[in-house]
């Protein structure tokens, strides 16, 4: 089923589950870019403060599984199987209908009922006022939602949620509880801050603005030199609106202590954002240095474009594949530069999500051609010899424009570097 935004299909069916949403404290992250690695900080902390926390965030990198976490480690694949085949179960029987997405955070929830959560960090699908993961009831003293955070906003599904930054906004600002502390990015542009601040009104919500300045926060000490491993400037700001939820949920998590924050800062990983990889793609081949970034939009493109700066001299390599239905003109505009090369690929089918299709490289090759020469835009559906041609262009090598491509390339490195070490197992079992 394609997307259908709206709460009453999820809301019937996590009745008929038992209402498993009611069972923990949250902390609810909105936003266009950055809620996946704010999501990421808050989980890391609270484990570290000896929380059991939940981390729910989609889409899923390598395995639909990666989707749920459980004290920071994805769940196995028999545990996720069995709560969505109980999920499917009653969504069956009970004749609800639930989408795709709406099955996969049932099938979340089910498991941090199941594993007793004390704490989940939940990361909004689409939009916010409507997604799925907005249907756990504001705290107010007892479990439910204790924070809630938006972070940088941006063009991004203007078809479902809005056209204009503020329209996006006032969407993401849909997860606002009554009375529960809300915390926003400060960087946003004035329109997006305007509506945050409107409907966060509406719910008598206490609204932090965080600035991207580490002396903001008080309630942890001196973290003057703090410092995230995640690469890009703008982790700053993603951190700060991290680090402002940590200061406002204190009173309901006083086990965060300061040396905890700066120990699971410090730990935090986030694949597939400016992850710089020397990736294995064929048995028998010379792993290809090259950098994975996500970027799919145009302010996470100009994000990227800023942290490529350094390098842009003698021109990149790009391998890109985009979903269909992307604007394509903020995106490549802010990312391609006339002495890059590009190689237009594929990525293939996203396991729960039939919905996503990739854009056809003939067509995206015409858009990327008003950026760069046609003679410097290679087309190859097939991402072995999309990966074959960036490192025969002897440049540095970016993969972005999809996190589905990102996946792609991750899973087939697992793949090959779990073959490498079973062969390699085996010679040394044949040496001994």
């Amino acid at each position: 089923m394609p997307i259908d935004l709206g709460l009453q299909r999820i809301s019937l069916l996590l009745l008929k589950l038992g209402n498993p949403q009611l069972s923990w404290k949250t902390v609810h992250v909105a936003g266009t870019n950055g809620k996946g690695s704010v999501v990421a900080y808050l989980s890391l902390v609270l484990t570290s403060s000896s929380y059991k926390t939940g981390r729910f965030t989609s889409p899923h990198l390598i395995r639909k599984a990666d989707c749920v976490c459980l004290n920071n480690v994805p769940v196995l694949d028999q545990t996720f199987a069995l709560a969505e085949r109980r999920v499917l179960s009653v969504n069956e029987v009970e004749k609800i209908g639930a989408t795709e997405f709406e099955i996969l955070t049932a099938t979340a929830f089910e498991i941090f009922h199941s594993a007793r959560v004390q704490f989940a960090v939940i990361e909004v699908g689409l939009g916010g006022r409507l997604d799925a993961t907005n249907v756990i009831p504001g705290a107010n003293g007892g479990l439910g939602v204790v924070a809630t955070g938006v972070t940088k906003i941006g063009l991004d599904h203007e078809g479902i949620l809005g056209n204009t930054i503020g329209e996006i906004a006032c969407e993401k600002a849909g997860i606002a509880k009554q009375n529960i502390p809300m915390v926003v990015d400060a960087t946003n542009e004035v329109e997006a801050l305007a509506s945050i601040t409107r409907v966060a009104g509406t719910h008598k919500a206490p609204i932090t603005k965080s600035v991207p300045d580490l002396s903001t926060v008080t309630a942890f000490g001196d973290l003057s030199n703090l410092r995230s491993p995640l690469l890009g400037e703008y982790q700053l700001a993603n951190l700060m609106v991290a680090l402002n939820i940590l200061q406002v949920i204190l009173p309901v998590a006083p086990q965060i202590t300061p040396q905890l924050v700066i120990a699971g800062v410090e730990s935090v990983q986030w694949p597939g954002r400016l992850q710089k990889l020397t990736l294995y793609y064929r048995q028998n081949t010379p792993g290809l240095p090259l950098l994975l970034d996500g970027a799919h939009n145009g302010q996470s493109a100009v994000e990227l474009s800023r942290y490529l700066a350094k390098n842009r001299e003698e021109g990149l390599t790009f391998v890109i594949a985009i979903t269909r239905g992307k604007s394509l003109a903020p995106l490549l505009s802010n990312l391609l530069q006339p002495q890059d090369k590009v190689v237009v690929t594929l990525f293939g089918p996203v396991d729960g999500m039939p919905w996503i299709a990739c854009m056809s490289p003939a067509e995206l090759r015409l858009e990327v051609c008003r950026y760069v020469a046609p003679e410097r835009v290679f087309v190859c559906e097939n991402q072995v010899a999309a990966l074959d041609k960036a490192r025969e262009l002897h440049r540095g090598v970016v993969v972005c424009g999809s996190l589905y491509l990102v996946g792609d390339l991750l899973r087939a490195h697992e793949r090959v570097r779990s073959t490498n070490d079973d062969a390699s197992s085996g010679l040394k079992d044949e040496k001994t």
